[in-house]
């Protein structure tokens, strides 16, 4: 998959993400510099529209995947550099969820937020 993205100091780039759910590897040109913790904005690279969900939650971005079966998901994923937290949402409800911080989608109770 691939996204524009914009770093908090301004620095743009192109990312290529594994469309493969929990495979955190990434690729992007070496002048698109962050550190672990920053806040990453992505965008789509054909229309520049952001991924951002800011009503949920603003380090997280979300994209629509269809499955072989177009079985269609929201993906949620954080913009925070070396966060790896991602969750896979089919009608308001978490699916499945990938990565060592996706708990931190979870509240207090042990419940995923609502989208």
């Amino acid at each position: 998959m691939i996204f524009s993205a914009q770093t908090e100091n301004g620095i743009r780039g192109l990312v290529l993400f594994s469309p493969e759910l929990g495979n955190y590897s990434i690729l992007h040109v070496p002048s698109f510099t962050y550190n672990a913790g920053d806040h990453i904005d992505f965008f789509c690279p054909v229309c520049h529209a952001s991924l951002g969900i800011p009503e949920v939650n603003r380090d997280l971005a979300e994209i629509i995947m269809i499955d072989e079966k177009q079985v269609e998901y929201k993906i949620i994923f954080s913009e925070i550099a070396g966060k790896q937290c991602t969750v896979k949402i089919k009608e308001n409800t978490i699916v499945e969820s990938f990565g060592d911080d996706a708990g931190e989608f979870s509240n207090f109770w042990g419940v995923g937020p609502t989208y």
